[in-house]
């Protein structure tokens, strides 16, 4: 049976009709969907973790986006969603109350024919101490994950810096070194993976109030 998706209002509230994947998707109804920056140090390092989705998505195939997304299947939040996407993803264990809260993104992705995408994000931090070759990677969804590091992150996306060498790791557990610009990720008119890293930089410094997005 195909997933089925709450319906949303234009301020993000259930209506209580429910929808389809697919026509969730042609007719661009506003639905629910989970996302996380997983963020940690090594060797002094501020790192943030990104995976590239599959080449058989019908969504941004083949971009980066941040570490775990996911749509809300009907009935479900962030506290339920949340810590099964990042299991089924990366095979990583975790609770909701692990996740650090960012805000709610609002997105719209009209960038592939017939495909309409108006999501309400539930946008998390997730601060991990881990090894990006130690995960188990769902290979349905994700092409492979790359760690980059922060500082490195905001030159890139705030233009300064025209690419980074990077070293992909693949479901497989096979690495490839790939060269990665801001074009690579998924196309976005906010800012969104710029925001993000500058969100990751203010808690490595220790700032825990006000980390929205």
């Amino acid at each position: 049976m195909e997933e089925q998706f709450d319906v949303l209002d234009c301020a993000g509230r259930k209506t209580g009709a429910i929808t389809s994947r697919a026509d969730a998707h042609a007719s661009g109804v506003w639905h629910g969907a989970f996302h996380c920056l997983i963020i940690y140090r090594r060797r002094g390092r501020e790192l943030a973790l990104f995976q590239k989705r599959s080449p058989a998505k019908k969504i941004a195939p083949g971009k980066f986006d941040v570490s775990v997304g996911g749509h809300y299947a009907a009935g479900e939040d962030a506290a339920t969603a949340g810590p099964r996407e990042i299991a089924e993803e990366l095979g990583l264990m975790v609770s909701y109350s692990d996740l650090v809260p960012a805000g709610r993104r609002v997105f719209v992705y009209c960038f592939t024919s017939g495909v309409k995408e108006y999501e309400f994000q539930d946008v998390f931090l997730l601060p991990q101490s881990l090894d990006p070759g130690e995960l188990t990677l769902q290979k349905e969804e994700l092409e492979g994950i790359i760690e980059l590091d922060v500082e490195q992150g905001i030159s890139l996306f705030s233009g300064s810096m025209p690419f980074l060498s990077l070293s992909l790791v693949r479901p497989s557990g096979a690495r490839d070194v790939i060269i990665v610009t801001a074009d690579d990720f998924v196309p976005c008119l906010d800012n969104y993976y710029l925001k993000m890293l500058l969100l990751a930089r203010r808690y490595g410094n220790g700032e825990r109030d006000l980390l929205l997005i």
